[in-house]
């Protein structure tokens, strides 16, 4: 996204190019990789910081219409709206499903009428408060996992069903929920998986805590 040098003032100013890393006769553009964001999640997927036309001036090719940038970016960026809401549920789901294993094995403290101490341990999925964490970490996975299903279905739909154009306004008002929606209550369910591995939990012996990092990118992304 830039702006050409005549463009008028605001949003309504900015084209987008497309700048290649080569130019036509192979030669490398003008294009600086000036560094590397240090991310505290999803460090599998670089975020790099680009300088433009720093020494002989970098070339790039308009696409499209003059000024239209950001409504071409937002043609591109309602499926990737959906595909952050998608990620989250991943996220959020890989980590109730851990959380609930760990519950289910993990033996500390015994029920409320148990007054022996020499009574035998249980599953703390036992505890009201981790069966409270873990059912709630359920309804938003899931619930978001449906939304984001449905809505994957209303994009075919829009390009190949029977009433496109219905198809294509409910996905205008579900498209930012899809997007917002996981990214906040799928995190909460990577917080609760956290919480239900206790003292463990921050620690790397257990995976959960690198799911909430990389999750806690999403609320961002959104």
């Amino acid at each position: 996204l830039a702006r050409l040098p005549d463009s008028p003032p605001g949003t309504k100013g900015i084209s987008l190019f497309i700048v290649p890393k080569l130019l036509d006769d192979g030669s490398p553009n003008d294009v600086q990789l000036a560094g590397l964001n240090h991310k505290m999640g999803q460090r599998g997927l670089p975020n790099t910081l680009l300088n433009f036309g720093e020494t002989v001036g970098s070339v790039g090719y308009l696409v499209g219409e003059e000024h239209q940038g950001l409504s071409y970016m937002f043609h591109m960026m309602n499926e990737a709206r959906i595909g952050v809401g998608g990620g989250a549920v991943a996220l959020g789901y890989t980590g109730y499903l851990h959380a609930l294993e760990y519950a289910r094995t993990r033996l500390q403290g015994r029920p409320i009428a148990a007054k022996d101490p020499a009574s035998a341990m249980v599953p703390i999925i036992e505890h009201a408060d981790v069966r409270r964490m873990l059912l709630a970490s359920k309804s938003y996975v899931e619930g978001g996992l449906a939304l984001v299903m449905y809505c994957a279905r209303l994009v075919d739909q829009e390009r190949h069903g029977p009433d496109q154009e219905a198809a294509h306004l409910l996905l205008e008002i579900l498209t930012p929920i899809a997007k917002s929606w996981p990214s906040q209550w799928c995190l909460a369910a990577n917080d609760h998986a956290i919480q239900v591995h206790g003292g463990y939990g921050y620690t790397r012996d257990y995976p959960v805590e690198q799911f909430w990092r990389d999750n806690r990118l999403n609320p961002i992304h959104e």
